[in-house]
């Protein structure tokens, strides 16, 4: 900084000095020369006033010293010249500009080139009435010049003391500079020496007072003096800062999850205890590429898509026998990616155990109710008695929701072991057959309810047909069961390209905003005593959103309460 701030200090003050040199060398050669051009004017007036029609012409044009004096006629023809003796070898000067300007009656004084002596000089004329009865038809040309060169002589013989005067001034400016620079500079240094002592120490105190540098620049002495506040103010937040990271530290090497922070080169840059234990590695790890960490082709796959895209990542990975949930994320305005490993093996286990016993205790649950079924619908052949009708219709109907409940439950229990659709036998399936069939499948409860039913559109999708039914009888039975006495049922399918879309649209009760995340849950019922009375079982939409997710297709929802429910499934279609 002192080399910088001297350098360019001198840098401007000399190119001001010498700026202030060329000005006046400028000044003086032009003062010189108006004081020349002043002389000639007035040497050019002294001959005219001098001149007679009597004068000895010869004799009158060398009565100048280092003046030349020239008498030109009225057609421009030089009648006498104190420069040149052999007049027959000068031009015309009629055209000079000189000699036009004092024609015109407005002399003036003209710098330029003579040809005849080789020389830059200043010409001044005047016109000199000569006629006898004071006519302006008969004059003469009077012209003065002086060389260009006198001005010049003059100048280089002032020059060599201005030069000497600006090495002067330039040598006392110099002096003047380091001096000012080293006490500024001084100043800086003992600010820097002080700022240092907050800088290297490791806690962040900060114990020297910037408000001893010594005085003698106010504005200086003003920023010592807001710096040592700034600094004041540095070393509260650094001790915030530090008890915030322990704090910070003790969290995260204490929390259950594994955890570990990567930078652009995908080097490990923070890592906390349960990472460490995940892997089996030593803290040294710290600042080592991710490979060092494990070699994984998928963690590294979502590592660099996250790293070099932004672009986050869910997913399970397999370690040391343990399932851990990964979740790769970059981090807000930042080049960091974090890694976090939470470890949901007991969940996978526990859920497991719950689908199959899920599974099982249907399939027990269903032999037991097919028999109660059998053994209702044979009492109500063979009895006679009317008034036990209504007790054997109530068993009917219940051991029918139960059915229905156990067939979902296991439809549901397929669907979840289901993680692909490679085991699945996919056709080419027509969703308005579909639609027709469900339409025949569910017209007793469309009649009974009068729902006016539209449909429209087609479209060819690959999928299992049983799987296509299912989605579709869901949807209808929803909008069906869910609808008022009259209401209107619109199934839209439409195709474009290779997308194609089912919409089940209805005007019945609509779903709340704040139930609307949580109707594709099991069992989860809008309005539980409506199903109750209809049969419903609250597994349909999550059959629904079961089936779209073995194929990847895409459930969109828009209800309002009172005016109706609107679901849309987007898939690829043939």
């Amino acid at each position: 900084m002192k080399k910088r701030l001297f350098l360019y200090t001198t840098l401007i003050i000399f190119a001001g000095l010498l700026s202030f040199f060329t000005a006046s060398i400028y000044v003086t050669y032009t003062n010189n020369l108006s004081l020349a051009k002043d002389t000639v004017m007035e040497t050019a007036k002294i001959y005219s006033d001098l001149y007679t029609p009597d004068t000895n012409l010869a004799s009158f044009v060398k009565a100048g010293d280092n003046t030349r004096i020239t008498v030109v006629a009225l057609d421009g023809t030089v009648l006498a010249d104190s420069g040149v003796p052999d007049l027959s070898t000068l031009e015309n000067h009629l055209n000079r500009p000189e000699i036009q300007a004092a024609a015109n009656g407005s002399p003036a004084a003209y710098v330029r080139h003579s040809a005849t002596l080789g020389v830059d000089l200043i010409y001044y004329a005047l016109k000199v009435n000569i006629a006898a009865d004071g006519g302006g038809n008969n004059y003469i040309f009077i012209r003065a010049a002086i060389p260009v060169a006198k001005i010049d002589s003059y100048l280089f013989r002032s020059l060599p003391l201005l030069i000497f005067l600006l090495l002067i001034l330039a040598l006392l400016c110099f002096l003047f500079i380091r001096g000012t620079v080293n006490r500024i500079i001084a100043k800086f240094n003992s600010v820097e020496q002080n700022l240092r002592l907050l800088s290297d120490n490791s806690n962040g105190e900060y114990k020297s007072d910037l408000n001893h540098i010594g005085k003698g620049y106010e504005e200086i002495d003003k920023i010592t003096r807001e710096i040592g506040d700034v600094a004041l103010v540095l070393q509260k937040n650094f001790n915030d800062l530090h008890n915030e990271k322990n704090k910070l530290d003790y969290i995260i090497n204490n929390i259950g999850d594994g955890l570990f922070v990567l930078d652009e080169n995908k080097s490990v840059v923070l890592i906390n205890t349960a990472a460490l234990d995940i892997f089996g590695v030593t803290p040294d790890i710290i600042s080592k590429n991710l490979n060092y960490l494990c070699y994984d082709k998928t963690l590294s796959e979502a590592v660099e898509d996250c790293v070099s895209s932004a672009k986050s990542a869910l997913f399970e990975l397999t370690l040391n026998g343990n399932i851990y949930l990964i979740t790769v994320k970059r981090l807000p305005d930042t080049v960091l990616t974090t890694i976090v490993l939470s470890n949901v093996t007991e969940n996978r286990e526990n859920a497991k155990r719950r689908e199959e016993f899920f599974a099982n205790a249907s399939h027990e649950l269903k032999t037991p109710l097919t028999a109660i079924k059998g053994f209702t619908e044979l009492t109500a052949l063979n009895n006679k008695d009317e008034s036990i009708n209504k007790y054997i219709d109530s068993i009917t109907r219940e051991t029918d929701r139960m059915l229905s409940l156990i067939g979902d439950m296991l439809k549901l229990s397929e669907l979840e072991n289901s993680t692909n659709t490679k085991n699945i036998n996919s056709v080419s399936v027509s969703l308005a057959k579909v639609v027709d069939e469900v339409r025949e499948t569910e017209s007793t409860a469309i009649n009974e309810k009068s729902i006016i039913f539209k449909t429209s559109g087609d479209c060819t999708v690959q999928a299992d047909p049983g799987h296509v039914y299912e989605l579709v009888k869901n949807l209808v039975e929803n909008a069906v069961r869910y609808n008022n006495q009259g209401g209107s049922v619109t199934i839209t399918i439409k195709s474009h390209n290779n997308s194609g879309s089912l919409t089940v649209s209805d005007n019945g009760i609509g779903i709340s905003p704040e139930e609307q995340t949580r109707i594709f849950e099991r069992f989860y019922r809008v309005e539980k005593s409506r199903s109750q009375r209809n049969g419903g079982t609250g597994l349909g939409l999550s059959i629904v959103k079961h089936i779209c997710a073995l194929y990847d297709w895409k459930l969109s929802l828009k209800s309002k309460l009172g005016v109706g429910t609107e679901i849309t499934v987007f898939f690829n279609c043939l």
